[in-house]
């Protein structure tokens, strides 16, 4: 099975990340920037119920964080998860398995779809 692998880090931590699962043998991943806060840091926190209160919480208080995502063998996730915690020691970070059912690529004219509870290779 396949599995969705996705690394939360604070910004300034995104190279130790990325260097350690390159190390551990990932061959691609993707990036995503965003704003967010922790649940230790959220908690007491009450927001009057307008977007702009909302916004402005986010901006005042939010930390840049990355999420870096790769698509996996699941025989590999344990070796992958522990050279990020090995690299990430005493840093905030959030790991996440997403177990993936199918996979779809399309290649425009045609699609090849893989089926992970059955393994097989289907095109169309």
């Amino acid at each position: 099975m396949k599995v969705h692998l996705r690394v939360f880090v604070e910004i300034e931590n995104l190279a130790k990340a990325m260097n350690a699962l390159t190390d551990a043998g990932i061959t691609g991943f993707y990036i995503l920037e965003y704003r967010g806060m922790s649940p230790q840091d959220w908690k007491g926190f009450s927001i009057r119920e307008d977007p702009e209160s909302a916004i402005g919480i986010i901006r005042d208080y939010a930390v840049d964080a990355v999420l870096v995502c790769s698509v996996v063998d699941e025989e590999r996730v344990d070796k992958i998860v522990k050279s990020v915690e090995i690299a990430l020691e005493g840093e905030k970070y959030t790991i996440l398995e997403v177990p993936i059912r199918r996979i779809i690529v399309s290649y425009g004219d045609n699609k090849k779809k893989i089926d992970e509870n059955q393994g097989s290779t289907n095109k169309t």
